[in-house]
């Protein structure tokens, strides 16, 4: 008996065509075994039961296609490990930067015109201080009271002499609102690219790994860095002004930070401790020049990222303790507004210039420490949509390590490191009129309710830092503030009158805050007809009779002196964003507002 040349339509994918091709195959195939097609027959049931698996494989089998290209992957994690795959650093909850406002109280010397220089202090690195929103913030430099800089004025006066009896000092430093915890993690036998998990993902920087054979594992962009670059001492500094130098250390032992949604993960390499032997600090001469005793020259590129000759991808940790000390939020929300900054938890003064004054003196000044924080304390914003993932994806691939399109800028600004605080937009202007390229950058943050707030200095400063490494040597680069203005509109829609207008009222608030409630960028149009198509598509609606957008100013709003009228379109279809400018809608339930006829 000949083979039966079976025809398979393979464009059949659903439920239905996947049960007619079935039902057509028995027909043609097997006419004399079974005829009995009717809804309620057996041979339905069984072709109902294929089809549904039928149906089932095909969505999974495109479902899971789908999510294995970041182009068209839906869910959150699934873009993020592809995120990961090109390059792009995910980042947990950021660290909230702000300048740190210290008052101490200090003795007036023997002639009452000057503080006791003796008893001026020195406030030390690690300091913890409290705000009203119970979130602990750690000073992370010395601040010297005895600094020139400082505000000096006289606090209290002899009633007799009328000479001032104390000065009250003021001085600033910086501080983040990171706290500093320890953990030890017991490792077992070795294990190939070991992963270990640290803690949540509210985990803003990694201080040191060591292992109980005093081991340090040095956190790297990726596996293969088997070189960092480390700080030491000057000790030419007191002649040529710097105070530290930069070597380059060989480090087998070395992970990569890796965060989700779930927690902050170490990733090792898949080497074990017997399969390398290296140096502590890199030589480039002996990678560079192979001395082989080979009585010729070979053309080699040297490459001063890789100076350790090994194809491990550095050493796992096995059979021990490893010991981690990080830096974490304690809170989930770590914005603080202006003042909100009052209470010293743990502070640690210096004296330095205190021989032979009495501990009643120094207890004196230690208790009179007080602080306050002059602008609001920012850096902390939500976690990246998948859409703003995608975004900064592709923009990080392209920058190929270096800054020379504003596309390239913004991406480095979102790349910035959580321990240095974070930015919610950004957006680059290049000046043409100057001389060496001057970029404008503008940009901003949010506020512990998610709402847009303009950047603190201490954040633009560090901004400025991060992108002065890879940036043209001929770009200047300057900070500013985008203006933030608050947006409304009201709208109205005709109801189909067989439904309850509050009802399809209510329908069309909540597709409005779905579809809007992603921030918009900076110089972004505001466009009316995208309202339009929203509301449009509720059920219920028959037509949106018009929209009208309102400019939001008063207790709680931007107030920025500009008109909405100015800013329209012609044709009245959007409202154009300067460059400097982006729009918000800050409350969803009163800022927009519905009528239905």
């Amino acid at each position: 008996m000949p083979d039966k040349k079976v025809l398979i339509n393979y464009t059949s994918r659903d439920f239905n065509s996947i049960k007619r091709d079935l039902e057509e195959h028995a027909r043609r195939y097997y006419p004399d075994t079974y005829k009995d097609f009717s809804e309620n027959s057996f041979g339905s049931y069984i072709l109902d039961t294929v089809s549904y698996v039928g149906d089932m494989l095909s969505f999974y089998v495109d479902y899971q296609v789908n999510e294995s290209f970041l182009e068209t992957a839906i869910e959150y994690e699934n873009v993020r490990r592809l995120a990961r795959n090109t390059g792009y650093s995910f980042t947990g909850r950021p660290a909230a930067f702000g300048m740190a406002t210290f008052y101490v109280i200090i003795p007036a010397n023997a002639s009452g015109l000057g503080p006791d220089r003796a008893l001026i202090p020195i406030l030390k690195t690690g300091t913890e201080l409290r705000a009203t929103t119970n979130t602990t913030f750690v000073l992370t430099e010395d601040v010297d009271f005895n600094n020139a800089k400082n505000e000096v004025v006289a606090a209290r006066f002899d009633s007799t002499t009328g000479k001032p009896s104390s000065y009250a000092i003021r001085a600033q430093g910086q501080i983040k609102s990171t706290v500093l915890f320890r953990t030890t993690i017991d490792i077992a036998e070795f294990t190939r690219f070991r992963r270990v998990r640290i803690g949540s993902p509210s985990i803003a920087e990694v201080k040191s790994v060591i292992d109980t054979e005093g081991h340090e594992y040095y956190q790297v962009d990726h596996l293969s860095q088997d070189v960092v670059y480390i700080n030491t001492t000057n000790p030419s500094a007191g002649s040529d002004g710097v105070p530290q130098i930069i070597k380059p250390k060989i480090v087998p032992r070395r992970f990569v930070l890796d965060q989700d949604e779930n927690g902050t993960y170490l990733q090792f390499g898949y080497g074990s401790d017997v399969e390398t032997t290296t140096t502590d600090i890199a030589e480039p001469s002996q990678i560079s020049l192979k001395m082989s005793g080979r009585p010729f020259i070979t053309d080699s590129a040297f490459d001063p990222t890789k100076l350790l000759d090994s194809n491990t991808l550095g050493i796992a940790p096995a059979n021990t303790t490893l010991t981690i000390l990080f830096y974490q939020n304690d809170s989930d929300s770590v914005n603080v507004a202006q003042g909100n900054l009052n209470s010293i938890s743990i502070s640690s003064m210096n004296f330095p210039n205190a021989n032979g004054i009495t501990d009643g003196l120094q207890g004196g000044v230690r208790s009179s420490l007080e602080v306050s924080n002059d602008e609001a304390i920012v850096g902390n914003t939500s976690l990246p949509t998948s859409e703003e993932i995608r975004y900064r994806t592709y923009a990080a691939k392209a920058t190929q390590q270096r800054a020379v399109t504003r596309n390239d800028y913004e991406a480095y600004v979102y790349m910035m490191p959580p321990g240095f605080g974070s930015i919610k937009r950004a957006s680059v202007i290049n000046d043409p009129s100057s001389t060496n390229r001057r970029l404008s950058f503008y940009v901003v943050s949010e506020d512990s309710s998610g709402n847009l707030i303009t950047c603190n200095s201490t954040i633009k400063q560090n901004v400025k830092q991060w992108l002065n490494k890879n940036k043209m040597l001929n770009d200047n680069i300057d900070i500013y503030d985008a203006l933030i203005l608050n947006m409304g509109f009201d709208y109205e829609i005709i109801v189909d009158s067989t439904m309850d207008k509050i009802e399809v009222l209510n329908s069309v608030q909540r597709r409005l805050v779905s579809e809007l409630s992603n921030k918009m960028y900076i110089g972004e149009p505001f466009y009316l007809t995208n309202i339009f198509n929203i509301i449009n598509k509720v059920n219920g609606v028959v037509d949106t009779i018009k929209v009208t957008p309102v400019l939001k100013t008063g207790t709680g709003y931007s107030s920025a002196p500009v008109s909405i009228e100015e800013m329209k379109s012609a044709d009245g279809t959007y409202i154009q964003a300067p460059r400097n400018v982006i729009f918000e809608i800050k409350n969803f339930n009163t800022d927009i507002r519905g009528s239905a006829v």
